[in-house]
């Protein structure tokens, strides 16, 4: 039997009124649970948001009171640093010796490298008997030992080894090495015997008035045998590495540098020149009659007579033998003919040589940390140079691969540090 259109309206007719109301009964609670569902999914992430809200505004209140803290903590001890810490030197005003200008000197570059096998570049250096002695750490490990080879490079060999910093050294008359020794507790000065089968090493002076020797940082020998030894400053221990302290010295100017001399007959200790701003290198004239002393801070040479005692520079008995030098002397050595040569440490400063009446700004860059005041200071130019016995500059020594805080003459040989391992020598 066929259907027509008729009979299908009629059947659709009648299943809509057959299962309309429950279809849409259906479709209501559907439609209702949907909505309910979509409304609770609402809440939760409503809710979800505000507990984000408030652990968002809870971390950053508790940041907010870290940062709060930390800027608070970070003011004081930039106030405690730069302000109050207690520093090795409290800066004081000075003045810069006046000296006469230089003619220009004749410049020297022409240089050579010696190399020096499992030592860093030296913190002395001597010429003897054809030898080169040099006072060096090793590259790896603690201590000092003294060295030499050959001038030429060879037969490197140690001569004694210390547990502390050999900081200068010379030889006497009769040969024995006389050298300053730097320690965490103090300084000494030492004594060595030394041949082909070892070195028998003396302490000869441990304290001045009492009190431990703090670093000495140069040592020289006069032909009458008395040793003159220098304090760069009257610190505690806890100023570090000579180099911190002479860097120190130089900010602080105290001027608590002494020179002295040991008399190897009577054992005693005298005072020869006070009132140094780093007392850093010491040359006796080749007759025995002069004492040269570097005065780091004050950019100058003094020249006393090595009888004289108890004397301040640039008072009565000291005579300025060379002045505003172009850098912070560190080094000096007396050629036979006479002739002065003196290395730096690092190049004039400017900013603080322009602040040497503001000792307050200079006490805040001496509580910076060290690894920013090494940054500070520069290499200088020229490295080193030599002087005529009667002050007058003759050349300039000019390299980037050297160092100026030893230095020795041999000939026709400056023999330095090098920049970074080994040694330096100047032909001229």
């Amino acid at each position: 039997m066929r259907l027509g259109l008729t009979e299908l309206l009629l059947i659709l007719l009648i299943a809509l009124l057959a299962f309309g109301p429950g279809v849409s009964r259906w479709m209501n609670r559907w439609s209702r649970q949907a909505q309910a569902a979509h409304a609770e999914e609402a809440r939760r992430r409503a809710a979800r948001e505000a507990q984000r809200q408030a652990r968002r505004a809870y971390i950053l209140h508790r940041f907010q009171i870290v940062a709060a803290v930390f800027a608070v903590a970070t003011a004081v001890g930039l106030v405690y640093t730069l302000g109050l810490r207690p520093i090795e030197a409290e800066p004081r005003s000075y003045t810069l010796p006046a000296a006469a200008e230089q003619a220009a000197a004749h410049t020297v570059t022409e240089t050579a490298a010696l190399p020096l096998e499992g030592y860093l570049a030296p913190d002395g250096v001597a010429v003897r008997d054809g030898w080169l002695y040099m006072a060096a750490r090793p590259a790896a490990g603690s201590g000092s030992a003294l060295l030499r080879m050959r001038e030429d490079g060879s037969a490197q060999m140690a001569v004694l080894t210390e547990e502390g910093i050999i900081t200068s050294f010379a030889f006497d008359p009769a040969g024995d090495i006389w050298y300053t020794l730097l320690t965490g507790t103090g300084g000494a000065l030492c004594r060595a015997s030394h041949d082909d089968w070892g070195a028998s090493v003396q302490q000869v002076v441990t304290q001045i008035d009492g009190r431990p020797l703090a670093y000495p940082a140069a040592v020289a020998a006069g032909p009458d045998g008395r040793i003159y030894f220098t304090e760069a400053a009257d610190f505690t221990p806890r100023a570090g590495s000579l180099e911190d302290a002479l860097r120190a010295e130089l900010m602080g100017h105290t001027a608590t540098g002494w020179v002295y001399v040991y008399d190897p007959a009577d054992r005693s200790v005298q005072r020869v020149l006070g009132g140094l701003a780093g007392a850093s290198g010491l040359a006796v004239s080749p007759d025995g009659g002069t004492l040269y002393a570097a005065d780091l801070g004050s950019r100058c040479i003094w020249a006393v007579d090595t009888g004289a005692r108890e004397l301040t520079a640039g008072g009565r008995g000291c005579a300025l033998f060379a002045g505003q030098l172009p850098g912070y002397p560190g080094a000096l050595a007396a050629g036979p003919d006479g002739t002065v040569y003196v290395g730096y440490r690092w190049a004039r400063a400017d900013w603080l040589e322009s602040r040497a009446a503001e000792p307050g700004l200079r006490g805040i860059a001496a509580r910076l940390p060290r690894s920013v005041q090494r940054r500070l200071f520069h290499a200088a130019s020229p490295l080193a140079q030599s002087y005529a016995p009667d002050g007058v500059l003759e050349e300039d020594y000019v390299s980037d691969g050297a160092e100026g805080w030893a230095l020795a003459p041999s000939g026709n040989r400056l023999y330095l540090p090098g920049a970074g391992e080994g040694m330096t020598y100047f032909r001229f």
